[in-house]
């Protein structure tokens, strides 16, 4: 035997630090890898809502890249990698779709425009008087403009009113 057979060992002998420092970080990138094939796939379900899912993939990304062995990216980072491009493409299609679709339908759009004005407080129009404050319930208004009733009312009175308190529950 000569010197270079000694090379794998630690200090100390065979089986101590050395191999124990290698299980340990061979447990730890096989635990980021089951990390980012779980974040990878709560992204892929989650596509829906983006800013949950890209997130979650972009985090995914990173363990897999974390957990590779030498060069190489191995078993579960690997459909983790392939997961979470997966869930970026389609939350960004998917949100690209709902923009699109918003600003393409002038009555999506005004109803979008009515829930921001309703949310933020914001009137349209001059200043509310007593006689304008509505004493409806915010949930019962927020029904009636996802039914399509408050639209009609709406054309029917010719202005839109706003709770004082811009729609909080109080």
């Amino acid at each position: 035997m000569n010197g270079s057979d000694y090379q794998n060992y630690g200090s100390s002998g065979p089986g101590e630090p050395d191999d124990y420092n290698r299980f340990k970080a061979t447990v730890a990138k096989r635990n980021m890898a089951t990390a980012s094939l779980v974040c990878g796939v709560i992204a892929v379900f989650s596509f829906q809502l983006f800013f949950i899912s890209l997130p979650l993939a972009g985090a995914s990304i990173i363990l897999a890249l974390l957990s590779r062995q030498g060069r190489r990216v191995e078993g579960r980072a690997r459909i983790a990698l392939i997961a979470s491009a997966a869930a970026m493409v389609f939350s960004c299609l998917y949100t690209w779709y709902a923009i699109r679709t918003v600003y393409r339908d002038p009555r999506l759009r005004s109803q979008v425009e009515q829930l921001y004005q309703y949310y933020t407080g914001q009137r349209s129009g001059t200043k509310e008087s007593e006689s304008t404050k509505q004493s409806e319930n915010p949930q019962e208004i927020l029904s009636d403009i996802l039914s399509g009733k408050y639209r009609e009312e709406k054309g029917r009175e010719g202005s839109v009113t706003v709770p004082e308190n811009g729609g909080a529950l109080i």
